[in-house]
């Protein structure tokens, strides 16, 4: 199978509601993201769209319905008011967000050292 047919998330009848809400935030909702695919979470102020990606991400598991994620993929997430810390630069958190990336990536180029290959 090609890797841009390979779906790596699926979301199946999920429904959020939550405990002070008359209505759910989200219902029945079925959404699937191909390898390689680019996508967007357009909607209203109140209308589920952070609830949503706090699914995908893995931090909210008071749902119903069913969410899989294909072996071997991640998520990040990245809340919209996140918590920084006052000595850090935005550097060195952007650093800590990648650093799993950068580390392989160090670890090509170590190698490719090894070789005497150029860098890519």
């Amino acid at each position: 199978m090609a890797d841009d047919k390979k779906v790596i998330f699926s979301m199946n009848g999920v429904t959020k509601t939550y405990p002070s809400a008359n209505q759910p935030v989200l219902k029945n909702i079925y959404l699937s993201f191909f390898y390689g695919a680019k996508i967007g979470i357009l909607g209203l102020n109140g209308s589920g769209k952070s609830t949503l990606l706090k699914i995908i991400a893995g931090l909210d598991t008071n749902f119903q319905g069913d969410v899989v994620f294909s072996k071997d993929y991640s998520v990040g997430y990245l809340e919209q008011e996140p918590q920084l810390d006052d000595e850090k630069t935005v550097l060195d958190v952007v650093k800590e967000g990648a650093a799993a990336t950068v580390a392989i990536l160090d670890e090509y180029n170590r190698i490719n050292d090894q070789f005497g290959l150029p860098e890519v």
